[in-house]
């Protein structure tokens, strides 16, 4: 018997852009009205300090999706600081082989362009309810971000990740220092669980 291998298969493994792990321990999460028009809903932790500035922080993702989906390559770059480090679905190339983790705009840049590449023109992101927790210049913002697109010589692919981006205030934008993306996968098999859905899908 084939013994599964024991990393995701290839739509698994390629990026989202996406989002992670700074927890702010506070009061339980409360939807609150996002006084503009948003493609998700915002949610704003009692933690959060400033509301306004959360919905600064929500506003932010949402242009970031819009330059998404036009694959407005420096437009996307703007919302990310110079040594970005990311934790993304599959491993970074490096001269020394693949690592753990996207460090600097450069190679976080190929990414970007990689993945553009891989997809047909039907490729489309979306977050479900967008979750913002807040202090001073430092955010984190966390949600589920839905994937669709046809990859180039391949399958239809329609994937749900969860993804969490930590922010800082800088100069009067908000900035992602931390991008993160994963999947569950099944330690039993080594095989990552793709198919999972929100519980309100």
């Amino acid at each position: 018997m084939n013994k599964p291998h024991p990393y995701p298969s290839a739509p698994a493994r390629f990026c989202i852009a996406a989002f992670t792990a700074t927890v702010f321990i506070g009061s339980p999460l409360q939807a609150q009205d996002a006084q503009m028009d948003l493609p998700f809903e915002v949610i704003v932790s009692e933690a959060t300090e400033d509301a306004a500035a959360a919905h600064e922080v929500a506003a932010a993702r949402a242009d970031w999706l819009e330059a998404f989906a036009a694959q407005d390559l420096e437009r996307m770059m703007s919302f990310y600081v110079a040594d970005i480090y990311s934790y993304d679905l599959m491993a970074a190339p490096t001269e020394n082989g693949l690592a753990m983790a996207f460090d600097g705009e450069a190679i976080w840049r190929q990414n970007w362009v990689a993945f553009f590449e891989m997809f047909e023109d039907d490729l489309v992101i979306s977050i479900d309810d967008l979750t913002v927790y807040q202090q001073g210049d430092l955010a984190t913002v966390r949600g589920l971000t839905r994937l669709e697109g046809t990859i180039v010589d391949g399958p239809f692919v329609d994937m749900w990740t969860r993804e969490t981006n930590v922010l800082r205030r800088v100069n009067g934008r908000w900035l992602v220092l931390h991008d993160h993306v994963s999947v569950p996968i099944d330690f039993s098999t080594g095989l990552a669980l793709t198919d999972l859905v929100p519980d309100h899908r």
